[in-house]
């Protein structure tokens, strides 16, 4: 019996208190970095720093912490694709990376040993016929509020119901939700237009409506009437335990001008200063809010259950976490 108990206990998965740092992260907008100097970012409590091998167009990143006696690096020089310690003069190569770091769809991203070749894509953001905008915003909240948030039915209503908002007091129809796989989960419905997004959207009445979240960091919904498409993609990123970083991705093939470019930027920046109020109001993260959080559910809420379901597996990466993952990294050298 205790050699069967061993044997099953030698084959239970092992999830590594750095499991989050596997995914990609998105950690910044390519066109906002300055990659003339070296760019400090913090994935939670992880201290890192990015920068740029201009010969080889390779991009770097290491702990924002020098391996002889704990200098920050986001002060040092660059020179011949070397991140230079100022303390010293301890040089950092490409050999020397900690994670993986790269481009995609406008962003950059980092993973520790990524569970997938490259992150996931956004619909539609390698379509010309497609403009694209980027907006960046600091919400007061939680990685876990932020996820809920993004494919929840009903905060529109009251939440986004205001002047200049697509909220409106009609429920949506045909909703219907979807788990694709243990880490992606999506949501389906019509949804009548307010007066003021019906005049938007060339008095179309009813749109439809398609919400995707993929765990940990990752969502993004598409608006759909007659041939027009409105895409948003968010990626997260968890500055602390109760601030998270949205980076913004909106493609849509209409409202194509300039102009109109900057008035969809508009609305989306208002739709976010909305959610941002709620945000700030969503109360910390702690095990009384874990013990009281879905104590009651509205009708049509499978999805978010669902998320919290793949929640139940994820802890804010804390310094505990980044130690696991350095030691890690120094055994596998």
């Amino acid at each position: 019996m205790k050699t069967n108990l061993l044997f099953a206990f030698c084959f239970v998965p092992l999830i590594f208190s750095y499991q989050f740092f596997k995914h990609w992260t998105c950690i910044g907008f390519k066109d906002k970095i300055d990659f003339s100097k070296p760019y400090p970012i913090n994935i939670g409590e992880l201290p890192l720093v990015l920068w740029k091998d201009k010969p080889s167009g390779k991009l770097i990143s290491t702990l924002n912490i020098c391996k002889h006696m704990g200098s920050k690096l986001d002060n040092g020089k660059l020179e011949n694709g070397c991140l230079k310690c100022q303390y010293h003069g301890l040089e950092y190569k490409y050999e020397d990376r900690v994670g993986e770091t790269m481009e995609y769809e406008g962003k950059i991203f980092w993973a520790y040993k990524p569970l997938q070749s490259t992150p996931y894509s956004l619909p539609h953001y390698n379509d010309n016929d497609y403009m694209k905008s980027f907006i960046e915003v600091d919400m007061e909240c939680s990685l876990t509020d932020s996820a809920y948030n993004t494919i929840d039915l009903r905060h529109p209503e009251y939440v986004h119901n205001k002047i200049v908002g697509f909220g409106n007091a009609i429920p949506p129809t045909n909703i219907k939700s979807y788990t694709y796989n243990d880490s992606a989960v999506g949501l389906t419905f019509d949804y009548y237009s307010n007066q003021l997004m019906q005049k938007i959207n060339n008095n179309v009445k009813i749109t439809h409506n398609l919400h995707k979240f993929i765990y940990p960091t990752f969502s993004w919904s598409k608006v759909s009437f007659q041939d027009k498409d409105l895409i948003i993609g968010v990626n997260f990123l968890p500055l602390s335990e109760h601030k998270t970083r949205w980076y913004v991705t909106i493609c849509h093939n209409y409202y194509k001008s300039i102009t109109g470019k900057h008035f969809v930027q508009f609305l989306a920046n208002t739709i976010l200063s909305q959610d941002y109020e709620q945000m700030k109001n969503q109360y910390p993260e702690n095990e009384l809010k874990k013990k009281v959080l879905f104590n009651y559910v509205f009708k049509d809420e499978e999805a978010i259950l669902q998320i919290k379901k793949m929640f139940e597996q994820y802890r804010y990466p804390d310094t505990k976490d980044c130690i696991d993952m350095y030691s890690d990294y120094n055994d596998k050298k």
